[in-house]
Formats: C-alpha cells, sequence, structure tokens
C-alpha cells in the first residue's frame, strides 16, 4: 500500500513543482472566466442578479454530496494511471465539451435558451471540481510536508498566470470594438487551454505507486460515512472546516458581482473592469508566491489569520470607495489575503488529518464552499435585486457580507491548535 509516513516523500525538484503546477494554469484560466467574465456573458440573456450570480459561483450545491465522494474514491483507487490523475483525465476532457457547447446553446430558441446555458454551465462547473478535488490532494501524495507551502504558493502563482492572461485577453478585444469578438470567445479559449495543460500535468507527474486496498464490507457509501465520522476525533479539522466555510460565503459574495460592482461605482466600461479583476489576480498571484517560503517558517495557522485580517480590512473599505484609484488600493490588499490565504490553507489541512484520508478531506474542503458560496450569491443576489433602483449602493452589500464572514472565520481558525492534531490524527488512525 501507498507509503503513509510522511517523513519518508523526498522533495519535489523544480521541474516536478513545474510540471504538477501546470494544470493550474488552465485552471487558473477557467476560474477567471467563470467568476469575471461570465456574469458579464450572461447579462445579454438575463438581468436577475441571483441568476447571473449563481452561474458565475466556482461551485455549486451538488458539490456538498459529490465532492467528498470523488475524494474518498481517490483515496482507494489504485492502478497504473495512479489514483488521482484519472479523475482529472477524464472530467476535465468532460468538463471542456460543456464549455464548448455553452456559447451553441446561447442560440437556442429563446424559450429554452437560458435553461440550455445553465445547464451547460452547471455541468462544466460540477465536472470541474470532479477533477481539481483529487488534483489538489496528489499534492500531498507528492510532497514532505515541510515542502507543500513552497509548492502550494507556486501552484497558486501559476494558476494566477492563467487567471490574468484570459482577462487580459479579453480585455484586450474589447478595448478593439473594430474586431467584433465577442466575449463568447472565452469559452474555446479556456477549453483547449485546460485540456492541453491538464493532460501534460498527467504525462510528467508521478504518483507514488500503491497497491489494491482490501475490499470494504461497507462498501463505498459505508466508507465515506465513517470517513465523515473522523470529525468526532478530528477536532482541529472540525474548525478548519468551519473556517473554510465561512471563507467560501465571504468570498463567495463577492466574486461572481465584482466585475458589476466595479462599472456600477466607477463608471468605468468592461475592459476597465476585467483589467481591474486581473490586477486583483496579479496581486494574488504576486501574494501566494511570496507568501508559500513563508508559511513553511512562519507557520500556517499564523499566515492564515494575517491573510483573514487582510481580506476583511479590504471588504470593509470597499463600503466607501468610489474611484478607480480607490478600486485599486482595496484589490491589491484583497489580493495580497488572498494570496496569503491560498499558500496557507491547504497545507494546513494536510497537518489536521490522515494522510490516508487527504483525498476525502480535500472533497469535504470543497463541499463547504459549494454549500457557502452558492448560499452567499442568493442571499446577496436578493439584497441586490431588492435594491436594484439604488444604483451603486445594492451592491456595496456584498462587502458587507464578506467582511462578516470572514470575521467569524477568523474566529473560528483562532480557536485551531495544530500541536494537538498530532494525537488527534494517532487516535484516527487507530480508528480506521
Amino acid at each position: 500500500m501507498i507509503e503513509d509516513r510522511e517523513e519518508a516523500r523526498l522533495p519535489l525538484s523544480r521541474s516536478g513543482v513545474f510540471w504538477y503546477s501546470l494544470a493550474n494554469l488552465g485552471y487558473g484560466a477557467f476560474y477567471a472566466f467563470n467568476n469575471f467574465v461570465l456574469t458579464l456573458w450572461i447579462q445579454g440573456y438575463t438581468h436577475n442578479a441571483m441568476v447571473q450570480g449563481l452561474v458565475g459561483g466556482s461551485h455549486s450545491f451538488e458539490g456538498v454530496f459529490i465532492q467528498p465522494v470523488v475524494g474518498s474514491i481517490s483515496d482507494r483507487l489504485a492502478g497504473p494511471g495512479g489514483r488521482r490523475r484519472p479523475f482529472m483525465r477524464l472530467f476535465i476532457s468532460v468538463s471542456a465539451a460543456f464549455l464548448l457547447l455553452a456559447p451553441a446553446a446561447a442560440l437556442l430558441p429563446p424559450a429554452l435558451r437560458i435553461a440550455g446555458i445553465v445547464g451547460c454551465i452547471f455541468l462544466f462547473t460540477l465536472t470541474f471540481n470532479v477533477a481539481i478535488d483529487p488534483y489538489q490532494a496528489l499534492l500531498a501524495d507528492i510532497t514532505p510536508p515541510e515542502q507543500r507551502g513552497r509548492v502550494t504558493g507556486t501552484w497558486y502563482f501559476v494558476g494566477a498566470i492563467g487567471q490574468v492572461l484570459i482577462l487580459i485577453l479579453l480585455a484586450t478585444l474589447l478595448l478593439a470594438p473594430h474586431l467584433h469578438i465577442p466575449l463568447g470567445i472565452g469559452f474555446p479559449v479556456v477549453s483547449v487551454l485546460m485540456l492541453a495543460t491538464t493532460l501534460l500535468t498527467c504525462a510528467r507527474t508521478a504518483e507514488p505507486h500503491v497497491l489494491p486496498p482490501a475490499e470494504s464490507p461497507r462498501g463505498p457509501l459505508g466508507d465515506i460515512l465513517i470517513a465523515l465520522g473522523g470529525l468526532r476525533t478530528l477536532k482541529q479539522a472540525r474548525f478548519y472546516m468551519a473556517m473554510f466555510f465561512l471563507f467560501g460565503a465571504g468570498v463567495g459574495a463577492v466574486t461572481p458581482y465584482l466585475t458589476t460592482f466595479i462599472k456600477r461605482v466607477t463608471g468605468c466600461g468592461d475592459s476597465v473592469s476585467l483589467a481591474l479583476s486581473a490586477f486583483l489576480l496579479v496581486m494574488t498571484g504576486i501574494g501566494s508566491l511570496v507568501f508559500g517560503p513563508l508559511a513553511d517558517r512562519l507557520g500556517f495557522k499564523r499566515l492564515l489569520m494575517l491573510s483573514l485580517a487582510l481580506i476583511v480590512v479590504a471588504a470593509a473599505n470597499a463600503l466607501w470607495i468610489s474611484t478607480l484609484p480607490e478600486m485599486a488600493a482595496v484589490l491589491a490588499l484583497a489580493g495580497l489575503g488572498i494570496g496569503a490565504q491560498n499558500a496557507s490553507a491547504f497545507p494546513l489541512l494536510t497537518r489536521l488529518v490522515p494522510q490516508k484520508e487527504i483525498g476525502f478531506y480535500a472533497g469535504l474542503q470543497t463541499a463547504a464552499a459549494s454549500l457557502a458560496g452558492p448560499g452567499a450569491v442568493l442571499l446577496t443576489g436578493a439584497l441586490i435585486n431588492q435594491h436594484s433602483g439604488r444604483g451603486q449602493g445594492g451592491y456595496r452589500v456584498i462587502f458587507a457580507v464578506c467582511a462578516i464572514c470572514l470575521l467569524l472565520a477568523l474566529v473560528a481558525v483562532s480557536f485551531l491548535r495544530e500541536p494537538a492534531a498530532a494525537e488527534e490524527i494517532a487516535a484516527r488512525e487507530r480508528e480506521i
């Protein structure tokens, strides 16, 4: 079976870090397109803020049930293709196919158009998330604990490059109206980039050799329930999941509406709003790259608390800003905070749960975001619809929700005690 002693893992070489991180270039492009561009594109078909927010989120409610199942299955999968890469190859291919179908759905008759568009968006988001959790869990399979902050920082930095590239490309095209290129061009570009980088990562990243586990008498569902029951023992992981739920709610309240908020507050056009979103992602990438090595030295919990505090300050200031320079300053602060969170959160999780269950808990983390993000979107979308006649004022509510959620997340992580996690993990390993 797979070696569970983490100290036996050798650090990844620089080329290994590069090839592992490469797929996140395509995934970053997907996130940026999904979070910042879809809401602008779909405004041509519906003005309902709740619908715009839901399709512009990177998580949906079905992930609450699907992601832990996927993670648990990937923990137990064994074969020549590995246990994480088969999910990446298959489901990214399906996600790319539905990305290509989405703009075609916009050509359907009016009575079917919105249903077709939303259906394609739902399916390419669902299949993307089925692939992303095993990919993230692969990090814990191939790196020792002392390297995970640096590798995670690099991984997010590469993702930020993908995010910035797609937004700059689309912003540039919008600044050249004589070309008559619509925002929908992003669908095939993201599809091809995501599929190509995934296949390269799978081809060049080797997984540790595993033997098929003994067949469980409980069956897959029983194994998942047993894994979920582990939270009774893993108290520190409970605090982490509470933090991630609140973080997902806070960020989910803002992300789908950010480009529209920038336009409403500053009076700029689509190209400038996309450029400012790209600036946020540049600062996020810088933050991930800078804070990644610091996370290994300063401690993941300490850095995570700092990251949440930075985002709270940014959200509070967004309640009054009204000019492009003020917007840029707030986005810079938020980007650094998100970058620090990126570099510290998942490496912290790997120290709170058993290695053999890391796929399940990566899925459970996404499940928390899948519940929190859409819930926050429904809340803020309803509030925006209710105050739609008040100009920019209605959209400022997204930052109030964000600040409150992140403050509560900061409280949750403050209760987490890393030293206690080792004893809890040992107790959990005796249970399984």
